[in-house]
Parts: structure tokens; sequence; C-alpha cells
């Protein structure tokens, strides 16, 4: 290659390198502003009402009276239920919730030795119109506020512990239910 062509073709690479760094090679382009509104979050809120009520539940036990659990002693056999009114807050296409006790509250409060024995349930009862429960999931027609009872059940099993004995050590004990806690979560599926 001769003198003139090499310098043709440094010219030629020295030019490409500047339009790339420092010079100003632009296509065309153009935006516009999208009016597409705004987009909003929902809720789902539980409040609970005023103190709930205890009651003897227990199927050899006629017209489910209300109890003292300072006072009632809980023998194998029993189930006691405490209903508590409250108010879940929903809002949002597509919600659908799970009430449930909290497990880790359950755990804290019942002795170890009582476990084995002791199950704890929820149930919503008395459901207003706009609320339906599917196999435990809520769903909600509308956006709205919605009141109603849950039932917390307490039944204390019958039988005799892993060796085929009674649990003698679960006697003359208390547990402190007052730090139960139900917990509304959100299901998606």
């Amino acid at each position: 290659m001769n003198k003139v062509a090499k310098a043709g073709v440094a010219a030629g690479i020295a030019g490409i390198l500047l339009l790339g760094g420092a010079g100003t090679y632009a296509l065309w382009q153009d935006s516009k502003t999208v009016d597409a509104g705004t987009v909003q979050t929902g809720q789902l809120k539980l409040n609970l009402g005023a103190a709930g009520v205890w009651k003897d539940v227990s199927t050899d036990v006629t017209g489910a009276p209300t109890i003292d659990p300072a006072t009632f002693k809980l023998v194998p056999g029993d189930t006691i239920a405490f209903t508590q009114n409250l108010t879940i807050l929903a809002s949002g296409n597509n919600l659908k919730g799970q009430l449930t006790i909290d497990q880790s509250t359950v755990q804290a409060a019942i002795p170890v030795a009582w476990q084995p024995y002791i199950t704890i349930t929820v149930a919503p009862a008395n459901l207003p119109a706009g609320i339906t429960n599917t196999a435990g999931v809520l769903s909600f027609s509308a956006p709205g506020s919605y009141t109603f009872d849950v039932g917390i059940t307490v039944a204390f099993a019958k039988g005799t512990n892993a060796s085929g004995t009674d649990d003698e050590t679960i006697e003359n004990q208390s547990a402190n239910l007052n730090g139960l806690a139900l917990k509304l979560e959100q299901i998606r599926p």
C-alpha cells in the first residue's frame, strides 16, 4: 500500500472514532407522555370489636353456658369456644383473605406439655352479605367494611400420651390465652 492510501485509511479510522466518541452522531427520535391515569393499592385490615365471650361447647354439655376462663377447670374431653366480634376492611380487585390463629402465639401461650392434647381452630360465623367463606378463604364481592363474629375453639383431647399412660404432668396448670393473635393475610392462588 502506498503512503497516500495509508494516510486515507488512517484519516477514515480517526473520523469514525471522532463520530463514535466525542462527536454528535444521532438518529432521529421523539417521545410523548402517555396519559395512563393513576394506579392505587387496596387494603386488607383487621380490627377487633369489644372483648369476646367464652362458652363451654363440649358435646356432653347442654346449652353452651358462658364460662369465666379464670375459674373454669379444663379436663380431657372439654371444648371451649371464644367468640370475638371483628371488622375487616377490604378493598382491591381479586382480593381474598384467610383468617387464622397465628400459630407462633399458640406455641407461646400453650405450655409445651399441653400441646399434644390441645387443638385451637378459628371459624368465621354469621358472615354478612358480600363476603363468602370457601374452604377457609374469604372472598369480598365489593370494597367495604365487613363486621362479623369469629369463633376460636380450644379442644382438650381425651387420651393418653405417647407412652400409653395418662399424662398427669399437665394437671393443675394454666395457660395465658391473652396473647393469642388472629392473623388475616391475603391469599393469591
